[in-house]
């Protein structure tokens, strides 16, 4: 039998911006991080830029392209990349 005038005193609206979502269970040691990085995905909020990661992959990638005796630019490339990521 539906329930027409049910007590919706106390609840609020989800925190959530994506929907629909789904419970996990988390060790409790690390389940407020876990929920506080999954907040900010949810707000479209990262750590780093998209830029800067993008920056890293592509300067690898040109690094996987130069000949094996280049070794000494290939060592360049990815000390560059490493540098980027590293920042984070």
């Amino acid at each position: 039998m539906p329930n027409y005038n049910p007590n919706t005193e106390g609840l609020t609206q989800s925190k959530w911006v994506n929907k629909p979502v789904k419970v996990y269970r988390l060790p409790e040691p690390i389940a407020d991080d876990v929920l506080a990085y999954a907040h900010k995905l949810d707000k479209g909020e990262n750590d780093r830029s998209t830029v800067e990661l993008d920056t890293a992959i592509k300067m690898l990638t040109q690094s996987l392209t130069l000949p094996a005796n280049k070794g000494g630019a290939i060592k360049t490339g990815i000390k560059k990349a490493l540098e980027i990521l590293a920042k984070g």
